[in-house]
């Protein structure tokens, strides 16, 4: 008879439960995961709300940490040795598609075909008590790291993802509009490279914990003229960089001319909704600004995550403001759906 695990599942709208589902077992070259902890990202608010429709019930969980507590055929368990405390890059990659074979496993082939714990469920699979992953997606924690800065690994991974794409420089002047979780750790890692920081947030608690974080400055956009302060600053030329973490196709649309000749406006997050917008291709032939995206954590950004978390150059943990035993999912979901939280992590 199979052996049986609890996960937390999203059955409906608004409704989620614990459910006894097949424990998976590790394959070749896979390492079995006791899960410690999974952060609820956004992804999985939208599912939980109705906004992302996929097949349910559902055991998503992607912002996910534990300790290896099996070896598949094929490992060492010198090199990975049982109750290591390990952080996982859950998001798929085949290794054998056009984009992972270009070095970009974020836009992999099958990224939307998730990992299954077994036959029971759809889902990532973070969300469940064990989860058995190829060693490729399993990295080290050496040192000691607090469980609510290990769980935020793969949102780091994603900004750094972002701000790699943003090519800032030293002195460069950043604007990074919207002040969640997302929009504090790409002030916390612009900062690191030298930029100018500037923070466009109405919540002044927000702008609060930015200038807290060393945010050069932060502005109210319900309070004064964006366009004007930013001009003002930057002698008339406009910010080299806007990095967008709000999901507001309107202020994309408004923050593009907010961009200096020769910038990068790098769209961070998703749209909701996926709503058009204006731009005048003359602008962009004229000015030789780049337009891009920033989605997933790449292999890069990952590793580079896990060494800033391990070696305490940054120290993410004060984003995780509320905590729940998978047990009371119901009320972790509700939480995760509430602004005045950040992040809300379910424990195992």
């Amino acid at each position: 008879m199979p052996e049986k695990m609890n996960a937390v599942l999203i059955t409906d709208q608004y409704k989620t439960e614990v459910a006894s589902i097949e424990k998976p077992h590790p394959g070749k070259n896979e390492v079995l995961v006791k899960v410690k902890a999974t952060a609820l990202c956004t992804w999985e608010q939208r599912v939980f709300v109705g906004e992302k429709k996929v097949p349910l019930p559902l055991v998503g969980g992607h912002e996910t940490i534990g300790q290896i507590a099996g070896l598949g055929e094929g490992l060492d368990p010198d090199e990975y040795p049982i109750g290591q405390d390990v952080a996982l890059r859950v998001i798929k990659q085949c290794n054998s598609c056009y984009y992972c074979r270009k070095g970009m496993p974020n836009l992999c082939d099958e990224l939307s075909s998730f990992r299954l714990n077994g036959p029971d469920v759809y889902g990532m699979g973070g969300l469940g008590e064990y989860i058995s992953i190829d060693r490729s997606s399993v990295w080290k924690y050496t040192r000691p790291v607090s469980l609510q800065a290990q769980v935020l690994t793969e949102p780091l991974a994603c900004v750094l993802n972002s701000i790699s794409n943003a090519s800032i420089e030293p002195g460069d002047d950043v604007l990074i509009i919207g002040g969640g979780v997302m929009g504090l750790l790409h002030v916390m890692v612009a900062k690191l490279r030298g930029a100018y920081t500037i923070l466009s947030e109405p919540n002044p608690e927000r702008r609060k914990w930015a200038q807290d974080l060393g945010c050069h400055l932060t502005l109210d956009p319900t309070a004064v003229d964006l366009q004007a302060e930013i001009a003002h600053l930057t002698e008339g030329r406009g910010v080299n960089t806007v990095i967008n973490t709000t999901a507001i196709p309107a202020v994309a649309e408004q923050a593009l001319g907010l961009l200096a000749k020769g910038g990068v406006f790098v769209m961070y997050s998703s749209q909701h909704p996926d709503a058009p917008i204006k731009m005048s291709p003359n602008w962009v032939h004229n000015t030789e600004v780049v337009i891009t995206g920033a989605v997933n954590p790449s292999t890069s950004s990952f590793d580079q995550a896990v060494r800033m978390i391990n070696k305490g150059i940054i120290r993410p943990g004060r984003f995780v403001t509320a905590e729940f035993n998978y047990k009371d999912c119901q009320q972790a979901f509700e939480a995760a759906i509430d602004p005045k939280n950040y992040r809300v992590m379910i424990t195992f």
